[in-house]
């Protein structure tokens, strides 16, 4: 670039002007004998009581390569002009933002200057060090295979080689014999892709097909084993079907078990009668046929009248039992964070206990004498204390059961006593002026009923 004002320089003032800005850009270190001797001077001790002399230093660095010099962007040059003399040129500086990249040069022994290739100081010469304005095919096949231009690197590292000799011993041990392979070209590298792709797809498309018949015979597995448990289930569908069934006749307990026993038995006996009308017998063996059929139909009532009898007394159990759990369970109270709180009150504690003398009351089979007369004796206590009918009928059975089993009656005896006791403490407990919980399990008349009579026992006991 040229100041206003000035000519265009010729290519040859551009290189002098280059030359001359690289000489005066050299930088120099001191010389080694000048440094060791200023730092000596400079770290010698001062004996005590000597002043130090104040010695004029010489000026440190050249002028020519002082490290504080700051170029200006435009400096002055004299070049030789077209008439032979000098004249003066402007030089604008374009100053590097980025470190530049070394790429050779060489330090003056005797000074240290340390000069540069006249490359690194131009930006044709910056542009040039940059490497590749496409390195993406820096290592490509059709860089190796290129005919019209070579590029060449210059590395930061010498290499160097060493032939042997006579008078030098070189350690090869370690060195590697490599020779170079046939040249595989481009056309060889397509080929060799499209027969490993079609090996690649080979393998794929059979691990599919695997996959494929693999899951077909896990889909025709899974339909055997669930045809398998389907069977099973029936089987053990109809096996369950056909024990209830059996257990439905030989210890029946709903309503529906006694009709299908009477529908069955009706069903036999319409079926003796048409067998027996047509065997085509006499009156009298028809007439004796019949009294079998009849006594047979007889005993089969029966038989149903007593499992009918025990399935109601196996039902009252159940039911009683069932309410008497239900009276004794606790409260259940929600809490402000969602949680149910279960509680035991009052009430449901009175409830547990009748319930558990209850089970006591009729858990006398399984009990000696002395266990006996200890529940008698506390289901005495709990009845007396309250006075009506009741209360006094359930103290007065308790006494009459234990004077009896002092006497040493047989149990068989103390059947009906028992089962009296236990209707009546079972009333006590359904009473819900002695057991609260029991009201929620009384229906209203029940309730009205119960609790006029209860008012009548009293007042007929405060009379007494």
């Amino acid at each position: 670039m040229t100041a206003p004002g000035e000519t265009m320089s010729s290519p040859e003032e551009v290189a002098a002007a280059t030359r001359i800005q690289a000489i005066h850009r050299g930088r120099a270190d001191r010389a080694f004998v000048e440094d060791k001797k200023q730092v000596a001077d400079e770290q010698a001790p001062v004996e005590p009581g000597a002043s130090k002399v104040e010695v004029p230093q010489a000026e440190e660095w050249p002028p020519y390569c002082d490290p504080s010099y700051s170029m200006p962007l435009v400096i002055s040059i004299k070049v030789p002009g077209p008439d032979g003399g000098m004249q003066n040129l402007m030089v604008s500086v374009d100053k590097a933002t980025e470190r530049k990249a070394y790429l050779g040069g060489y330090r003056h022994k005797a000074t240290g200057a340390v000069f540069h290739h006249a490359a690194s100081q131009t930006p044709a010469g910056l542009e040039n060090t940059r490497g590749w304005k496409n390195p993406e095919m820096k290592n490509h096949r059709d860089t190796q295979t290129y005919d019209v231009k070579t590029r060449s690197q210059m590395t930061t590292r010498e290499h160097g080689t060493q032939m042997k000799r006579n008078d030098l011993y070189m350690d090869d041990a370690g060195d590697v014999q490599k020779e170079s392979r046939p040249y595989f070209s481009a056309v060889q590298l397509d080929e060799l892709k499209r027969r490993k792709t079609l090996v690649i797809q080979c393998y794929y498309r059979g691990y599919l097909a695997r996959k494929r018949v693999w899951a077909m015979r896990e889909h025709l597995y899974q339909r055997w084993v669930d045809e398998q448990e389907r069977v099973e289930r029936e089987k053990e569908e109809r096996e369950r079907k056909r024990q209830h069934e059996i257990e439905r006749r030989a210890h029946p307990k709903s309503a529906k078990d006694f009709e299908l026993l009477y529908n069955e038995l009706e069903d036999w006996v319409q079926k003796e009668v048409r067998q027996m009308k047509g065997m085509g017998l006499a009156a009298e063996e028809k007439k004796q046929r019949m009294a079998e059929i009849l006594a047979k139909q007889t005993k089969a009532l029966q038989t149903i009248d007593k499992l009918k009898a025990e399935a109601l007394r196996e039902g009252k159990a159940t039911k009683v039992g069932k309410m008497l759990g239900m009276m004794a369970q606790p409260k259940r109270w929600e809490l402000g964070n969602g949680e149910v709180q279960e509680v035991h009150t009052p009430f449901t504690v009175r409830a547990a206990e009748l319930r558990e003398l209850y089970h006591a009351l009729n858990s006398f089979q399984h009990g000696g004498l002395d266990e006996r007369l200890e529940v008698l004796l506390n289901i005495k206590w709990t009845a007396k204390e309250f006075d009506c009918r009741l209360t006094r009928d359930i103290i007065e059975l308790c006494d009459r059961e234990a004077e009896m089993l002092h006497r040493g009656r047989k149990e068989s005896t103390l059947a009906g006593l028992r089962q009296r006791l236990s209707n009546l403490f079972l009333q006590f407990i359904e009473t819900p002026d002695f057991n609260p919980e029991s009201e929620r399990f009384q229906s209203s008349a029940a309730l009205g009923q119960r609790t006029q009579g209860t008012s009548t026992q009293a007042a007929f006991s405060a009379t007494m």
